[in-house]
């Protein structure tokens, strides 16, 4: 017998394949990147230095602005595009605990997150390709990095960009739990992500925020990229766990509130 969480992951993707919302924010993405395409050639610095650092420029970019906005509207929709249509109560008359239900929908959003990361950084990779190659980075002493060097780095960045996006992941479903209209919940989630933003630096809230982290390792590959040796100790410590304790929060609160909602009214 099949597990009745993957089956409820296997709707999930189903259900997801068959929207538009995740391809317009797949188009966005890569859009952006063609926009950070051209901003790049015109400037005469750092970012079209070399295919790394171009690479990081792109991927800092649409992290910073269109990205974290597509994950949101997403992420937000997945509980409370069901809970303000009804279909929610006939998903769960089936024999499945509440619990393996939401959880599904975690997994749904990470996978999303994971699926328009990797489509920026193809067209990240494929711009970059055309007037750059991943070579060996050099100043003019010499080599500074290898080849396998900034490749191993680029792979951890890549990883480590990850974490934050899982948090604000775990965010916008907490958002869609909270908020029972869809388009309440898009809207309330991109308006907080937006506030929280311009207002951090202000409140002093920014050392407590782990939004400060979502382009924090593509800024990192840009400096490599550059030649510079970069000190990830200790802040990249302090970004896995403000980002983990974002996104544990986030996922127990939405997870014991979906559990004990009253969905007849």
């Amino acid at each position: 017998m099949a597990s009745p969480f993957l089956a409820l992951l296997q709707n999930e993707i189903t259900k997801a394949v068959r929207r538009k919302l995740p391809y317009f924010g797949l188009f966005a993405a890569s859009l952006i990147c063609v926009v950070a395409y051209f901003l790049a050639g015109q400037s005469g610095n750092a970012p079209s230095a070399n295919a790394w650092n171009y690479a990081g420029f792109s991927m800092q970019m649409v992290s910073s602005d269109i990205g974290p906005i597509c994950i949101l509207a997403f992420t937000s929709l997945l509980v409370a595009e069901e809970t303000g249509t009804g279909t929610i109560r006939s998903a769960l008359a089936a024999p499945v605990y509440r619990w393996e239900f939401y959880l599904a929908k975690a997994v749904m959003g990470l996978l999303y997150m994971i699926v328009l990361s990797a489509v920026i950084l193809a067209c990240s990779a494929a711009f970059a390709l055309i007037h750059y190659r991943f070579g060996a980075i050099s100043d003019s002493y010499g080599p500074v990095f290898s080849q396998r060097q900034i490749l191993e780095a680029f792979l951890l960045v890549y990883g480590l960009s990850w974490i934050p996006l899982s948090a604000l992941v775990m965010f916008g479903l907490f958002i869609s739990t909270l908020v029972r209209s869809p388009g309440a919940a898009v809207a309330a989630s991109i308006s907080l992500l937006i506030v929280i933003n311009l207002t951090k630096h202000l409140t002093g809230l920014d050392p407590y925020i782990f939004t400060r982290y979502i382009d924090f390792s593509w800024l990192a590959l840009q400096q490599i990229g550059q030649g510079i040796e970069f000190q990830w100790q200790p802040e990249v410590w302090r970004m896995i766990t403000l980002s983990g304790l974002s996104a544990g929060l986030s996922f127990i609160a939405g997870l014991i509130l979906f559990v004990r909602r009253d969905l007849n009214h």
